[in-house]
């Protein structure tokens, strides 16, 4: 059967996917490990977390990281080329990107558009206790 495309458009059987490494940190299948299943923690006024160990001794517990690579990656569900473009719009871009702007002649910076979604002005606004217009007008 004849491809639906055209020649130009169809380049080959390209399938850039990122497939699960070994590394995913969504295993395929989870082991239940044997024990009471309960834990106790502690949220410390820094935001630190404390894990309460039965016999009362007290670990702090690391911060997990996710990367785009372990939340997205693992199932195939983007391409390298959408990771890539993700990655450009991360929040360490636009400050390397607000940094060149302060450097650079006003014919050489780089317009910038930020966009913040409702949820996150809501989230804004309860966290300094503002109103959602005052917060909509403060990030504008």
């Amino acid at each position: 059967m004849a491809s639906p495309f055209s020649g130009a458009l169809q380049l080959t059987d390209l399938d850039d996917f990122i497939g699960p490494s070994q590394e995913c940190i969504k295993p395929v299948k989870v082991e239940k490990r044997a024990g009471s299943g309960v834990a106790k923690i502690r949220i410390e006024d820094d935001g630190s977390y404390f894990q309460i160990n039965q016999d009362g001794g007290t670990r702090r517990l690391e911060k997990a990281k996710v990367s785009l690579n372990d939340c997205l990656a693992c199932s195939g569900c983007i391409t390298s080329a959408e990771t890539v473009l993700i990655t450009q719009q991360s929040h360490e871009e636009l400050k390397k990107v607000l940094d060149a702007n302060k450097m650079a002649a006003p014919s050489q910076q780089r317009l910038v558009v930020v966009s913040v979604s409702p949820q996150s002005r809501a989230s804004l606004a309860a966290r300094f206790q503002l109103n959602p217009t005052d917060t909509a007008r403060r990030v504008t």
